[in-house]
């Protein structure tokens, strides 16, 4: 599962989010990074890598589909559901997910095929967290 453009793709979904709202914070930008450290086994200067290349790839970027369409066919189900939380993570870094956050993930959880109840549970797990 970790090839390299999971990673990026991985990184580019939940930048989206950190920029949702117009503002990518730092600690924004630290969530992800541990996020990627964590989540895809790699060190803390390959997971800063991964997110300048995120930056580049986004500013090309047309929607976001072509990063789902490609997390859908190299991810089960499971590991997209744990992206899902990472992603409402980044959305809740800086104490409330802000309207468009939460309406880019329910976005990007339905191009994922997450189911809506699975979509609720991992909200609230993470709300609670925070």
């Amino acid at each position: 599962m970790d090839s390299e453009k999971t990673i990026l793709y991985s990184s580019c979904l939940m930048l989206e989010i950190a920029k949702a709202d117009n503002i990518i914070t730092k600690d924004e930008i630290s969530i992800i990074e541990e996020i990627l450290i964590d989540f895809f086994h790699i060190d803390q200067k390959k997971a800063s890598n991964i997110i300048k290349q995120s930056y580049k790839e986004l500013e090309k970027a047309i929607d976001m589909f072509q990063y789902s369409d490609f997390l859908n066919s190299n991810m089960d189900y499971s590991d997209k559901l744990d992206l899902i939380k990472c992603i409402f993570e980044v959305g809740y870094s800086d104490g409330e997910l802000h309207y468009l956050e939460h309406h880019y993930i329910k976005s990007i959880s339905n191009m994922l095929n997450i189911d809506r109840e699975d979509i609720i549970k991992a909200r609230l797990e993470i709300k609670k967290y925070i």
